[in-house]
């Protein structure tokens, strides 16, 4: 199967490349390390729902579901907190990597969705 080929080669399947890539550039605006233009668009949900606990980011309205910021927030808000704790961008890019990876291997109910809006949560 396709599974055994990107386990083989290590490789992601397209949508969590894009997603992976995301989130790494969600991880730098979040930890200040792209310009502060991007960390003005984004806002934490505050008070005392589990999303503020988990420093989530509201989430926009999108009327396509392509707009980054709407896509931005959703790619944060699925990474599990042991990886939102990470201090450095490139630590964070191959552990998420190989937490994706791991994840649609022992996934039995895992498929590829090559839909541009869809996120996969990894198995924690």
């Amino acid at each position: 199967s396709s599974i055994n080929v990107y386990r083989d080669m290590k490789w992601l399947p397209l949508h969590l490349r894009r997603q992976v890539h995301l989130s790494c550039y969600m991880f730098r605006i979040i930890n200040n390390l792209s310009p502060s233009i991007f960390m003005n668009k984004f806002n934490f949900i505050s008070g005392g729902s589990r999303d503020g606990a988990n420093c989530n980011l509201y989430t926009p309205k999108s009327a396509n579901l392509k707009n980054f910021y709407y896509l931005g927030a959703k790619a944060w808000n699925i990474l599990p907190l042991d990886l939102r704790n990470i201090s450095d961008a490139k630590v964070f890019g191959k552990l998420y990597k190989a937490k994706l990876l791991d994840s649609i291997i022992t996934d039995p109910n895992y498929s590829v969705n090559n839909a541009f809006d869809h996120l996969y949560k990894p198995r924690l």
